[in-house]
């Protein structure tokens, strides 16, 4: 089965057995699908994944400083 779409951009929070909190941050290369793309649309993906890791990278920047505030257990 052919797929229609694809995960251009990805931003997970796991959380393991072991208690550890992991944040997993996904962007897909799109050089490759220059070639199926006007101009325009491929300038548009490129500005959308470029400011969308900023955004998560700041979630992500986020999410650390609250957690390295809190008081752990020993």
């Amino acid at each position: 089965m052919k797929r229609e779409e694809a995960i251009l951009l990805a931003y997970k929070v796991l959380y393991d057995r072991a208690g550890k909190l992991i944040t997993e941050r996904t962007v897909t290369d799109i050089e490759q699908l220059k070639t199926y793309l006007t101009d325009e649309e491929y300038s548009t993906l490129q500005s959308v994944l470029r400011e969308g890791s900023i955004k998560l990278d700041e979630i992500h920047n986020h999410i650390e400083s609250n957690l390295n505030a809190r008081k752990m257990k020993d």
